[in-house]
């Protein structure tokens, strides 16, 4: 199995690629906002402020969420996990499947709900709920911010518990964490 140390260091490397995933979003949302101000000679229209608050909010989470299923289809690892030399893999050695990437990436995962996507989302999610107002939008905003920090301290809780430093996704969908040559 792989060390708890190799896979912080793996998430480590992660956050650091999300932060550039992060900053590719903004500088989108900065230039929907910029063509929309007529390059700063007009006021910012409401719907291209909307436009901006969700390419950051939900653009940033759906590209980091497609890169990384895309990249443990195709490798069975992510970027983080590329570089600390390890990867995913089921308990009885069978080929990860579609469903299990998606059940490890969604169910708690601390790559997906995280400290840096709770600051990158939730911002731009109560600029959202400034302007909306509804009980959806706040308990959206609730779970998100709720899931985004608990989730690294589950993970790291339930694998510093398990003898094979599983966290609890990889519990939850029978998969281990092991050196890439493995």
């Amino acid at each position: 199995m792989a060390s708890l140390r190799a896979r912080i260091g793996g998430y480590i490397v992660d956050m650091v690629i999300f932060a550039a995933v992060a900053l590719v979003m903004f500088v989108i949302a900065g230039v929907i906002m910029l063509v929309s101000t007529d390059w700063g000679v007009t006021n910012l229209p409401d719907p291209a402020l909307y436009g901006a608050l969700a390419t950051v909010g939900f653009g940033t989470p759906v590209v980091w969420t497609l890169m990384n299923l895309l990249l443990l289809a195709l490798r069975g690892q992510t970027g983080g996990q590329y570089v600390a030399g390890i990867r995913l893999v089921r308990e009885d050695d069978a080929p990860l499947t579609f469903m299990n990437r998606l059940a490890w990436w969604f169910l708690l995962n601390p790559l997906l709900f995280s400290w840096p996507l709770g600051a990158v989302a939730t911002v731009p999610l109560a600029g959202v709920i400034a302007v909306a107002l509804n009980r959806a939008t706040v308990v959206v905003f609730g779970v998100v911010l709720v899931l985004c920090v608990l989730a690294p301290l589950i993970a790291l809780v339930s694998a510093l518990l398990d003898g094979q430093s599983r966290a609890l996704q990889d519990r939850i969908v029978g998969t281990v964490v092991v050196p890439a040559g493995r």
